[in-house]
């Protein structure tokens, strides 16, 4: 298959399903976490690399990297509503949550290779 399309068709799915959980959180916030708290979207990236590369251990290394990074990724769902809650407004809040869990990978990423010897 030819390159440009197959990546055609990968964004084409993923978009799909990311407007799709999307426009399902405006009927259901339940139904829509919980799709998004599947694994789905590593499990779609981890397919799309293995289609691409053949490399089932490459495969493997993302998910365990995913694994090791969700810690400091439940900074952002918790620092986003709190600070909404506390009145900063949800696009502050947003880009407080974004800075914030970036600083924290930063150094969580640093601390994993530091003194486990884990390259993310």
């Amino acid at each position: 298959m030819n390159p440009l399309l197959a990546t055609a068709i990968k964004a084409l799915l993923t978009a799909i399903f990311i407007v799709g959980v999307s426009e399902l959180a405006k009927r259901s916030n339940f139904l829509s976490a919980l799709l998004i708290g599947l694994p789905l979207s590593s499990a779609l990236t981890i397919m799309w690399l293995y289609l691409d590369t053949g490399e089932a251990a490459r495969a493997a290394h993302y998910s365990w990297s995913v694994l090791l990074l969700l810690p400091p990724g439940c900074l952002f769902l918790a620092m986003l509503p709190l600070a909404i809650r506390y009145g900063f407004g949800f696009w502050p809040s947003l880009l407080a949550a974004i800075a914030a869990t970036g600083l924290i990978y930063y150094a969580y990423s640093f601390v994993l290779q530091r003194f486990f010897g884990l390259t993310l």
